[in-house]
């Protein structure tokens, strides 16, 4: 599967608790606001490309995937692979935890 644009950030609750890729930043972010301003502050990645590699575990409430993440703008490309876990409680992501397995 090929996904292009970035987060939907609807998406995400309102008290997630966000660790990014490592390429972007491994600090953990708590909370929407946080995620969405850490989004901004970094370019908003306006051409990210994201294939899902393998789904290893998917039940109700968490799934956990392997996606290589590729963020190009006018003057480079970044190009990794994570390891996505994320945890969905009432429709929305209440954890997602972003470690990168490979590239970058």
């Amino acid at each position: 599967v090929l996904l292009r644009g970035w987060h939907t950030p609807a998406l995400f609750a309102d008290d997630v608790r966000y660790v990014p890729p490592p390429a972007l930043g491994p600090t953990p972010i708590n909370g929407r606001a946080a995620v969405l301003a850490f989004w901004r502050a970094i370019g908003g990645s306006p051409d990210i490309t994201i294939t899902n590699l393998s789904l290893e575990e998917a039940e109700p409430n968490r799934f956990v995937r392997t996606a290589r993440l590729t963020h190009r703008n006018d003057d480079e490309a970044l190009d990794y692979v994570i390891r996505q876990v994320t945890e969905v409680r009432g429709g929305r992501v209440v954890s997602q935890v972003n470690e990168q397995i490979g590239g970058g």
